[in-house]
């Protein structure tokens, strides 16, 4: 920082510090000549830019954006026509075509490959959670199903419904016993 610091000090300097210019003064006896020339023409510059960008962002979710290599393929037409008022000169039109090829490739392969490691555990996790989703369905659907059929509630088998439960199976390993309980007759006393 201090050899950049010492270098602008040194440029300021030079630039302010005032110079003395000796200059030679003119001779005493100069021939001018006095040559005369014209001429007339008309130049067009034309060019052509092309911007490279933005680049291609390929999005995992979950805040992961990768951008990778590009390749731009761009075509142009160019045209120019010239109006002369002039008598004297004629209208001219020019045209032209052409294209521009660029490759971009990011440089740091490190951060690529950070990018797409991280883009992997995002699509793992996104896989994880559907799943996850999935099963408290599935879950969810047999214990629904399965209260209903014990309670013998069912879909019409012709409804479009009727296939929602019909992969439950309900079975009561313990059936509710029957208990013989005596009645007692309140007119008997012991």
């Amino acid at each position: 920082m201090s050899a950049l610091r010492l270098l602008i000090v040194s440029l300021l300097v030079s630039l302010c510090s005032p110079s003395r210019l000796l200059a030679e003064g003119a001779p005493q006896n100069t021939n001018i000549a006095g040559p005369s020339a014209s001429a007339t023409g008309n130049v067009t510059n034309q060019a052509i830019q092309t911007l490279n960008g933005p680049f291609p962002i390929t999005t995992f979710g979950a805040g992961v954006s990768c951008p990778g290599p590009t390749l731009n393929i761009t075509p142009f037409v160019t045209s120019n026509t010239n109006y002369s008022y002039d008598p004297g000169s004629h209208q001219s039109f020019t045209g032209g075509l052409g294209g521009s090829i660029s490759i971009s490739i990011p440089l740091d392969s490190q951060i690529q490959d950070l990018c797409k490691e991280r883009a992997m555990v995002a699509i793992a996790r996104q896989e994880a959670e559907t799943d996850k989703a999935r099963l408290d369905f599935e879950l969810v659907r047999l214990l629904k199903c399965g209260e209903a059929k014990k309670m013998g509630v069912h879909f019409h088998p012709n409804s479009p419904y009727a296939a929602i439960c019909a992969d439950v199976v309900v079975v009561n390993p313990n059936p509710p016993q029957r208990v013989n309980v005596p009645i007692w007759n309140v007119n008997e006393v012991d």
